[in-house]
């Protein structure tokens, strides 16, 4: 079965352009090398759960891409809005030497909670 009705390499394309915004939208924004590196990284660690899925779990290409699509679409969907904010806040708990887990700002967390929500909801119901 392939999601959506599109082939393995439809949705290869959409993997590659999802990853391609994840990047374009949410790394240049990152207030410092290590916020950037540690964003940039986001994609290949979801790769490799892709592929341990494929592997392990047996699951179709074209259902993993299709997971990892919508995974790397959430994202930049729950945060947009909220990015110059979220810098500031980083580089501010930063020169404190305070915690940068708590730096997010509410709104955005509602909004990226959301959106993972939306997304993963999408992706079970296009992938069953």
């Amino acid at each position: 079965m392939y999601p959506l009705g599109l082939g393995t390499a439809s949705w290869w394309w959409l993997a590659v352009l999802t990853t391609v915004v994840f990047w374009v939208l949410l790394v240049p924004k990152m207030p410092t090398r290590t916020h950037r590196i540690s964003t940039a990284s986001v994609p290949l660690a979801m790769a490799l759960f892709g592929v341990g899925s494929y592997f392990g779990k047996h699951m179709e290409a074209a259902t993993v891409l299709a997971m990892y699509s919508f995974a790397m679409a959430c994202f930049p969907v729950g945060i947009v809005g909220h990015r110059r904010k979220l810098a500031r806040r980083l580089m501010e708990a930063k020169e404190k030497g305070e915690s940068e887990d708590e730096a997010a700002p509410p709104a955005m967390l509602a909004q990226l909670l959301a959106s993972i929500t939306v997304f993963g909801v999408l992706a079970l119901w296009v992938t069953r």
